[in-house]
């Protein structure tokens, strides 16, 4: 191979482990792609986003701490609405690309931190999004899942060895100030990013330039501290609160987490410690969930994925401190870990594809429900009363939203619910984008009617 074809390769990222990074994140956006697709992302609080959205034409503006997590994944769907767009159908996918639109952003972001360094911290991003997001595909538009991905970038950036530009400075203070209000467990993060700029503020500075970049980094990492502070203490959801604790008891009971977990920590362990065995070792919780993946009845239920959002807390304040640990000792992979690690992202992404089929059936069973039934439908009376994808309170909205483009049946949340969006009884919404069948004409009479 000529020094010219060298040079053209390593441009392009084909010499080095970046290409094999850029590769394992696309593998990872199919199992995204494949949750879209099904609408999986309008399941949780994506619905309800969805419906407040669509009729308010604004962003929804429930938590101060948490509105820059709704920027960046509703902008597609505000702009969509706002420039008349009815087709819900094509909503929906607007939506995903919202939600989508910041792992692109992370990690593009992250390539660029790297360059000319270490690019396998890139794997560290990479364990994140398959340890944490896919196994929170329930959520997929939690702002949790926002903070998590912009982690990555900050941490990165703070990290290069060489000097930071201007440029790199004005981006890491912009990603901070998203940061800051994206959801309450930033606080963790952003104490480690803290002690980051203040090591470098006192003992790598290398200009002036540095002192500027480093030292508003740090203000601005003690102004998340501040605001995630206060939202802790005082909680947008009680009961929300009340349940963070044993959810992080319940979510490191399940084999799916603690085989990601597990995997986790033998892996960066064995990297760092530079122990082949260790790393050999890692192999054992991905048989397991290959295991699992195989002969399993179904994946994680809604509850329990929703319950690995406490994650941010345990699984990636442990990927962040290993990253940190792997710069300082300038650690690479080798053919035996870089193996290991396509393996497991890539038995990840089958069994995320393989149990997003309970959720498609559940989708089907819904769409079934609304097409063939007229006038109001109790949820317990019908086939999904049990199913492990049913959150109980969003099945209305679901329900009108797969009924597009005519509501002919509107099923009814069960009784015994602390909340509901809104009572279908006594209003009717998505005025502007669903026709309504005569029999819902006494709810509202300007109401657009399907014949």
């Amino acid at each position: 191979m000529g020094a010219n074809q060298k040079k053209k390769l390593s441009k392009l990222g084909l010499h080095s482990n970046r290409f094999i990074y850029i590769l394992l994140f696309l593998s990872v956006s199919c199992a995204l792609i494949n949750s879209f697709l099904i609408d999986k992302h309008l399941s949780a609080d994506g619905v309800n986003y969805f419906y407040i959205i669509l009729d308010s034409k604004d962003f929804v503006n429930f938590a101060w701490s948490r509105q820059f997590a709704n920027y960046l994944t509703e902008w597609p769907l505000v702009l969509g609405v706002r420039l008349g767009i009815t087709d819900i159908p094509v909503l929906i996918k607007l939506f995903a690309i919202g939600i989508y639109f910041p792992y692109v952003v992370s990690f593009a972001v992250c390539i660029y931190a790297v360059r000319r360094e270490n690019n396998d911290l890139l794997l560290f991003p990479l364990l994140s999004i398959v340890g944490i997001n896919l196994l929170v595909d329930y959520r997929l538009g939690g702002e949790h899942l926002v903070m998590t991905l912009l982690s990555w970038p900050i941490l990165l950036l703070s990290l290069r060895r060489a000097a930071l530009t201007w440029a790199d400075g004005f981006l890491l203070w912009i990603l901070l100030i998203l940061f800051s209000r994206t959801f309450e467990t930033a606080i963790i993060p952003a104490i480690i990013f803290f002690a980051i700029f203040a090591v470098r503020l006192k003992h790598n500075i290398k200009s002036k330039k540095e002192a500027v970049i480093f030292g508003t980094s740090l203000l601005l990492s003690i102004l998340t501290v501040i605001i995630s502070l206060y939202f802790i203490i005082n909680p947008i959801s009680i009961t929300n609160k009340a349940s963070f604790i044993p959810a992080i008891i319940e979510t490191l009971r399940n084999p799916f987490v603690w085989a990601v977990i597990s995997f986790t920590f033998l892996f960066t362990v064995g990297l760092i410690l530079r122990n082949n065995y260790c790393i050999l070792l890692s192999v054992v919780p991905v048989a397991i969930s290959s295991l699992i993946f195989l002969f399993g009845s179904h994946g994680l239920t809604a509850g329990e994925s929703f319950s690995c959002r406490t994650l941010t807390v345990t699984l990636l304040p442990f990927l962040l401190i290993c990253s940190i640990a792997f710069r300082y000792y300038n650690v690479q992979q080798n053919k035996i870990s870089a193996w290991i690690l396509i393996v497991f992202v890539l038995v990840s992404v089958v069994g995320n594809i393989r149990f997003s089929n309970d959720w498609r059936t559940f989708r089907q069973q819904v769409v079934g429900i609304v097409t063939r039934e007229k006038g109001y439908i109790p949820v317990e009376e019908t086939m999904i009363k049990d199913s492990p994808c049913q959150w109980g309170w969003n099945n209305t909205e679901l329900g009108l939203v797969w009924s597009y483009p005519c509501v002919r049946a509107i099923l009814l949340n069960s009784p015994n619910i602390i909340w509901e969006p809104f009572n279908p009884r006594e209003i009717l919404v998505l005025k502007n984008y669903l026709k309504y069948d005569n029999f819902f004409k006494h709810v509202d009479s300007n109401i657009t009617t399907c014949n």
